[in-house]
């Protein structure tokens, strides 16, 4: 896994008057005046590359704020920005923040560089990311249309756009991305002003077998959670695992009977683990909606407590059926590495 994004921002105050006047004259600025009279309604700083920018780290000076963002990945070691290494593959969000900075003021000039310390810093979103390794381009595609159903409880598909499917876009709480890496890689890689690491011939072949599943932690998330610098990567790694994974349930599924057992041993008594069934049966007959809006509200919550501690998850109530591809993305490798690949190709 890996960070794969970060934006985050310090105080103008924090800077000295002669540091900001010298930050504000690095970028351009967006006006919106009127012809007629020439007058300026507004006016605001445009985001702006440092120089080396295929360190894809940007920067922003607002009215009562510096911003800084993009991928840590792209700023650690050789730009690899499918794994990573260093505190992004470590999930070391403070780590990356100092390499960000220090890349950041190495290109613009370091006298530039405020002498506040990084936790007077506010993060405002991380995007923590995993690559699930399947066997093909094919089967990736076939996750993916599997996922672009799982709507149901926090999850609502949002977008979908070719080999990606987004959930919860605008939330800025959590939001989940879903979509095929060697595909994505193969686009960037076209375009003319790419300028990141270029990616072998096998790497791109290697990389048409990884689904890759990113979870956003956006600006009310850190608003509720402790402080940013104090986030362990075991926390982040929770984190992502219960959003995805609570999509496909916890445990394979084969027939209606194993079900039906699965729900009496989970619930406290065998009465309300038929209960549960017979929920599942009817999410089965007439949809999720349907199904929610002909249930008492705290016997629905309950029933799918007990479906879900059986193994379900919101794909099958989605699909109103146990997903045929349960099986193949549970037991799938979460691919860490190059090597990771090789050693199960």
């Amino acid at each position: 896994m890996l960070l794969d994004w970060i934006t985050a921002r310090l105080p103008l105050r924090l800077f000295t008057e002669e540091q900001q006047a010298g930050l504000r004259n690095l970028t351009d600025r967006i006006q919106r005046y009127c012809p007629q009279t020439g007058e300026v309604k507004f006016e605001s700083q445009a985001w702006d590359s440092i120089r080396s920018d295929s360190h894809q780290v940007v920067f922003r000076v607002g009215s009562t704020d510096f911003w800084l963002q993009g991928s840590p990945a792209r700023a650690i070691g050789d730009g690899d920005a499918v794994f990573s290494s260093g505190p992004a593959a470590a999930l070391d969000v403070p780590g990356c923040v100092d390499r960000m900075i220090n890349v950041l003021f190495a290109g613009i000039g370091p006298h530039l560089k405020p002498v506040a310390t990084r936790n007077a810093w506010i993060v405002t979103r991380v995007d923590v990311t995993g690559n699930l390794l399947l066997g093909s381009l094919s089967e990736v595609r076939d996750a993916l249309r599997l996922l672009r159903n799982v709507e149901g409880g926090r999850y609502k598909v949002s977008n979908q756009a070719g080999d990606t499917v987004y959930w919860s876009a605008k939330s800025r709480l959590q939001a989940g991305k879903a979509y095929a890496k060697g595909p994505h890689l193969s686009y960037l890689m076209k375009k003319k002003d790419y300028d990141g690491r270029r990616y072998s011939d096998a790497e791109l072949d290697q990389a048409s077998r990884l689904l890759r599943l990113e979870l956003r932690l956006g600006r009310e998330f850190f608003l509720r959670a402790e402080p940013w610098h104090t986030l362990t990567k075991s926390y982040l790694v929770s984190l992502w695992e219960n959003y995805f994974g609570r999509m496909l349930g916890g445990c394979e599924v084969k027939t209606d009977n194993e079900l039906l057992e699965n729900c009496i041993s989970a619930a406290t008594t065998p009465g309300q683990g038929r209960s549960a069934y017979a929920l599942w049966c009817l999410i089965k007959s007439e949809g999720w909606e349907r199904a929610q809006n002909m249930t008492n509200k705290r016997t629905w919550y309950h029933n799918l407590k007990i479906l879900r501690a059986s193994g379900l998850g919101d794909a099958d109530f989605s699909a109103g059926n146990v997903v045929h591809l349960r099986r193949k993305i549970i037991e799938v490798t979460l691919a860490t590495s190059w090597a990771d690949i090789k050693r199960v190709a």
